[in-house]
C-alpha cells in the first residue's frame, strides 16, 4: 500500500520497481547456484538473465498496454512509465523467452539444463515481484465484502482507487477504495508453493527439461485460477468468461503436457535402446 518507500523532496524510490529488481537478483542468484551444480559457468546466467530482462521488461508493458488500450491510447506518454506498474507476466515470459533462446543459441549452451536451472528463480523472483505489485496497488482483486479484503489508500491515487473512481464506485474525497481480493499476496503464497515444488525436486532429473515443462504448467494453473478473482477492463477479455492471460494459461498447461509427455517417452526409448 506504499508505491513509494522513501520520499526525499521530489526523490522517490517506487516500491513497485524496487520489487522488481530484488527480485530480478535474487532469481538470478538462484539460478546462477542451481547452473553452477550442472557444470553450467554462472557467468553465462548472469549474461541471461540480462537478454531475459530486457525482452521481459518489454513484452510485458506492451501485453499491459494491449490490455488497457482503451486508456492509453489516449494516455500514450504514459505507457513508458513503466517504473509506476503495470506489465503482464505472460508478455514478458514471450518476450523473455524470444530473447533467452536467442542468446542460448548464440553461446550455443544446451537449452533444456538451463531452463531447468532458472526455473525455481523465476517462480521465486515472480513472487517477489507481485508483493510490489500489492505495495502499488495495481494486478487487484474484484471488490468483497470478505474478511481478507483489503482497502488501498488515496494517497497517490494507486491504480485500484484510481479504478473505482472511475466507475464510480467512491466519491473524489473518499480516503480509501473498496476492500478488494488482494490477489497480489494471493499470487505470490501460490508461486512460494510452486518454488517449494521445484526446489524440493531440485535434484531429480527425470529427463532435461522436466523442471521448466513442470513450472509452466503449474504457472498456467496458478494463474488461470487466480484470473477469476481478478479485476479486469472489459478489453482484457477473450471471451464474457475468460480472461488474455486464462487462454494463453490453457496454452502453456497443453504445452507442459506435451512436453512432459514426449520427455518421459524420449527417456523409455533410450533405456530400450540401452537394453533395459
Amino acid at each position: 500500500m506504499f508505491r513509494y518507500l522513501l520520499e526525499i523532496g521530489n526523490f522517490r524510490i517506487p516500491a513497485y520497481g524496487l520489487m522488481i529488481v530484488i527480485g530480478y537478483f535474487t532469481a538470478m542468484h538462484l539460478s546462477s547456484k542451481l547452473a553452477q551444480r550442472k557444470g553450467i559457468e554462472p557467468i553465462y546466467i548472469q549474461s541471461l538473465s540480462v537478454w531475459l530482462i530486457i525482452g521481459l521488461v518489454i513484452g510485458a508493458r506492451l501485453w499491459f498496454v494491449a490490455e488497457y488500450w482503451d486508456y492509453f491510447r489516449v494516455n500514450f506518454i504514459e505507457i513508458f512509465k513503466i517504473w509506476e506498474g503495470g506489465m503482464v507476466f505472460y508478455g514478458g515470459f514471450i518476450g523473455g523467452l524470444i530473447l533467452g533462446l536467442l542468446y542460448l543459441k548464440i553461446k550455443r549452451l544446451y537449452i533444456p539444463e538451463v531452463l531447468d536451472s532458472i526455473a525455481p528463480g523465476l517462480a521465486v523472483g515472480i513472487a517477489i515481484g507481485r508483493i510490489g505489485c500489492f505495495l502499488n496497488g495495481c494486478c487487484f482483486g474484484k471488490i468483497t465484502n470478505c474478511a481478507i479484503g483489503i482497502r488501498f489508500p488515496q494517497r497517490y491515487l494507486p491504480p485500484v482507487y484510481w479504478s473505482h473512481l472511475k466507475r464510480g464506485f467512491i466519491e473524489s474525497d473518499s480516503l480509501w477504495s473498496l476492500p478488494v481480493i488482494p490477489t497480489q499476496l494471493i499470487s505470490t503464497a501460490s508461486l512460494l508453493v510452486i518454488f517449494g515444488i521445484l526446489w524440493r525436486i531440485r535434484r531429480k532429473v527425470l529427463f532435461p527439461g522436466f523442471h521448466f515443462s513442470l513450472f509452466i504448467g503449474l504457472y498456467g494453473l496458478h494463474r488461470f485460477v487466480i484470473d477469476y478473482f481478478r479485476y479486469y477492463e472489459g478489453s482484457a477479455l477473450v471471451l464474457k468468461f475468460l480472461t488474455l492471460s486464462q487462454a494463453f494459461s490453457i496454452l502453456m498447461i497443453m504445452v507442459s503436457i506435451i512436453f512432459i509427455i514426449a520427455g518421459f517417452k524420449s527417456k523409455k526409448a533410450a533405456r530400450s535402446r540401452q537394453g533395459y
